[in-house]
């Protein structure tokens, strides 16, 4: 079968909208599903009751720190792949993505250590308390020894979509996570052959469904499918290749990390209050990555784009895809958070119906969406400069919102509102972080000499400046 070779040319010649409909739609799909499935997680979950869930939100923030990584590295790796398809070398693209093999593997040697040997009071750090300990570190325990799964799939699915093969990356996602809802309940309540495996089984059915993904990755690259041409020195490391992937990959993988730092701090202020709190914050959590996950999906179908015609020197296909990206997420942050706010018993009643919960659930959830409409132009911001390859400003925005401005709001709004200041202090972050992030993305914007508004004054003319930092 005659593979295709020119996917990548088309980000800088198609028109605009149809290409980040055709990158973000199946990345929307995909993280609608796999939020689904973290939702699925969670109803399950929630059917053991308050301390099943209270563990749960105790283990989120582990297990996204494995995530991050997976995400940082994987994104890096795709600006550096997008960027030099776009200037015409797929041999550095090929050795970018190659780097990718002995990343996954060392982080995953340390995971296992984690798992292994310091479970326990990496736990307890994490806000676990001794009544929800032991189904907390029977989840993690598998998760880190699993964790190179976790790895594979979302570092090789970020090269599929730079390499412009979003559909393929979608099927993927999608794939796992309709495995991972239906292995759920029969490892969580079993069933036949199954074993009832409580809390520990939705890691079971997890690591199940990465596995399968990351065979059917490892099958695209094996067989001849990507656009891009391995040699076995791709996969010894290079320092240069791997500075480039963290230059970017950094600052994406600081946010994700200061993200759950956040989290980790919120459990710790929220235990004073009992364990009903975490568990509301684990739900909310849950039903905000349900609402972040489209607008990822339109962010990761940017991504390339940005990074290919930046490549290119075509400054007008970077605005004017920023541009149409900022709107739709807008618009879809309005609709979800206005849902949220109008019917939040609606939404937490997915999960439990015990009545502490729900009052406590219900305030929160309402105080923390109020800056929803905001958001996506931060995602847009950060997503230019990771695209440009600037280092520096995506490290300031990556870990501004969650921990320069969130963390020291929860503590000194806790102190004199309790349990609201911490809810609060979600909404007052993210507007201080949205006036920040229009301030760096404006001086950017002069720097390369693209108007805000109004036409471009050598808009048939490329810059090859472009690519420099």
């Amino acid at each position: 079968m005659a593979l295709p070779r020119d996917r990548s040319t088309r980000m800088g010649t198609e028109s605009i909208g149809k290409l980040l409909l055709e990158f973000s739609l199946p990345a929307m799909l995909a993280m609608f599903v796999t939020a689904s499935y973290n939702i699925v997680d969670s109803i399950f979950i929630g059917r053991l009751g308050s301390e099943a869930l209270a563990a749960l939100s105790v283990a989120f923030p582990l297990q996204m720190i494995i995530g991050a990584v997976g995400i940082g590295t994987g994104v890096g790796a795709a600006s550096l792949i997008s960027r030099s398809l776009g200037a015409g070398d797929p041999n550095r693209a090929a050795q970018g993505a190659g780097q990718l093999v002995p990343l996954a593997l060392g982080f995953s040697v340390v995971a296992v250590f984690v798992g292994v040997f310091a479970l326990e009071p990496v736990l307890i750090l994490f806000g676990a308390t001794p009544e929800i300990m032991e189904p907390t570190s029977d989840y993690m325990f598998l998760i880190t020894v699993g964790a190179v799964l976790f790895f594979g799939i979302m570092m090789l699915n970020n090269v599929v979509r730079a390499e412009g093969n979003p559909i393929f990356s979608m099927k993927v996602l999608i794939l796992s996570a309709l495995i991972n809802i239906a292995l759920d309940p029969l490892f969580i309540f079993g069933w036949g052959f199954f074993p009832a495996l409580g809390v520990q089984g939705a890691a079971v059915a997890t690591l199940l469904a990465k596995g399968i993904g990351v065979a059917l990755l490892l099958w695209y690259f094996l067989t001849g499918r990507s656009e891009l041409h391995f040699r076995i020195d791709h996969l010894v490391p290079d320092f240069g290749s791997i500075v480039e992937i963290y230059r970017i990959g950094f600052p994406m993988m600081l946010m994700q990390v200061a993200t759950n730092v956040s989290l980790i701090v919120a459990n710790n202020i929220l235990g004073a209050f009992g364990y009903v709190p975490i568990a509301v914050m684990g739900l909310i959590i849950r039903l905000q990555m349900f609402a972040f996950m489209p607008v990822v999906g339109i962010i990761q179908g940017l991504l390339p784009i940005i990074g290919y015609n930046f490549g290119a020197g075509k400054r007008p296909r970077v605005r004017e895809a920023m541009f149409k990206a900022a709107r739709a997420g807008t618009g879809f942050f309005v609709l979800v958070g206005g849902a949220f706010f109008a019917f939040p018993e609606v939404f937490l009643r997915i999960f439990s119906s015990e009545p502490e919960l729900l009052a406590v659930g219900e305030r929160a959830l309402r105080i923390m969406v109020l800056m929803y409409p905001v958001i996506a132009i931060q995602m847009v911001s950060l997503t230019f400069f990771q695209g440009i390859g600037k280092g520096l400003p995506s490290l300031v925005l990556s870990v501004l919102r969650e921990f320069l401005v969130y963390i020291p709001l929860m503590v000194l709004l806790s102190s004199f509102w309790g349990l609201t200041g911490v809810w609060a202090a979600r909404p007052v972050a993210d507007a201080f972080s949205l006036t920040v992030a229009l301030t760096f993305l404006v001086k950017e914007f002069k720097r390369q000499k693209i108007p805000l508004l109004g036409d471009f004054p050598d808009e048939e003319a490329p810059d090859a400046s472009m690519a420099q930092d």
